[in-house]
Parts: C-alpha cells; sequence; structure tokens
C-alpha cells in the first residue's frame, strides 16, 4: 500500500491511533505528515472564552518555569557535591583547582535560579496575579522553594557574578538578566494568546 492510499484512511484514525503517529512524526522531523496528520481528523466545535489562550499560556508558562528551576536545582545541588568531593580527594594542584571551577559555577547556578524566580515574580506582579498561585499545588514546590533559599544564601553581588561570568564563559556570552528573562516568559505567553486568537 502506498502513501497516498493510505492517508485517505487518515480520516478513519481514532485519537488514540492519531497521537501517536502525529508524535512519531514531528520526531523525525515529517512535519509535511503531522500535519496530514492533524488535517484529516474529525473537527469539533467547542466554545471558549477570549482568555482562553492567556490562561493557557500562564499554565505552560508555569510548567516550563517549575521544569527549569528544578533543572537549575539539581545542576546547583550536584556541583556543590562535586566540589565538596573534590577538595576531600585532590592529591595536586590540578585537582584542587577543581573544586574552585565547581565553586564558580555554582555562584553562577545560584545566580540564574535567582534571576528565574525574580523574573517570574516580577511578571505575575505586572500581571496583578500571586506568583505561587499556579505553582503552589506541583508536587515539586518545595523543591522550588529549597533551591532558592540555598542560592539566595549563597549568591554573590552582580559585580561579582559578572566577574565569575567572564572567567567561564568565553567570548560576548551575556550574562542572564531578570528583564531577559521577563521577556523570554512574555514570548510563551504571546505564542498562546496568538495561537488562539
Amino acid at each position: 500500500m502506498n502513501i497516498n492510499t493510505l492517508a485517505k484512511l487518515y480520516d478513519r484514525l481514532t485519537p488514540l491511533e492519531r497521537m501517536p503517529l502525529i508524535i512519531a512524526a514531528v520526531d523525525r522531523g515529517d512535519r509535511a505528515e503531522a500535519d496530514r496528520l492533524s488535517r484529516s481528523a474529525p473537527r469539533i466545535h467547542v466554545g471558549l472564552p477570549d482568555y482562553h489562550g492567556l490562561g493557557e499560556g500562564l499554565l505552560f508558562l508555569s510548567l516550563f518555569h517549575a521544569i527549569n528551576q528544578l533543572d537549575l536545582a539539581v545542576l546547583f545541588w550536584h556541583a556543590q557535591g562535586l566540589a565538596s568531593e573534590w577538595e576531600e580527594v585532590a592529591v595536586d594542584a590540578n585537582d584542587r583547582a577543581r573544586p574552585d571551577r565547581l565553586c564558580d559555577m555554582i555562584q553562577l547556578l545560584a545566580y540564574r535560579l535567582c534571576v528565574e524566580t525574580d523574573a517570574w515574580r516580577l511578571l505575575w506582579g505586572d500581571l496583578h496575579i500571586d506568583s505561587e498561585t499556579l505553582l503552589r499545588d506541583l508536587p515539586c514546590y518545595s523543591t522550588i522553594q529549597l533551591a532558592e533559599r540555598a542560592a539566595r544564601a549563597i549568591i554573590c553581588t552582580p559585580e561579582e557574578t559578572a566577574e565569575i561570568f567572564g572567567r567561564i564563559v568565553p567570548g560576548d556570552g551575556k550574562l542572564p538578566t531578570v528583564e531577559a528573562s521577563v521577556q523570554m516568559m512574555r514570548a510563551i505567553i504571546d505564542q498562546r494568546v496568538a495561537w488562539w486568537g
């Protein structure tokens, strides 16, 4: 059976048959096949309130933020553990330099955790919504809070962080800022609003 004959049967697929095919097509980079599968699905018609796209954008952003903060927290604590281990087993000058490099990395991770948290709070303050509302019920909420407290306990001044960043990131890299993070967060929201608009 050729692809055109098979495609004529796409409208008969159930949602449980269609979704794995769409995901597989996207995963292998076959956007045309994913679009064919999507367009051939029977349509249902629903009425949505005008704020639906914004609500979905805020929910997506909350999940992305939580995942990002958890990722940073794991790296932060992992680097702390490695630095502690290296200090105990260092035998020569090169080994003794590793904890210093790891400490620089720990400082940058602490900075990044705090920048993302501050950006999160700023954005939600601008929206006049409690910044914890969509995070509070997530199972990772207490872990995110612990990571922020640990990061704030050791964070350097902005000047010291910029100096560390210059040592670790070669070239024209830019230290992440609260303002840039807010812009990225707004872009996620705006994308969902536009998609539904």
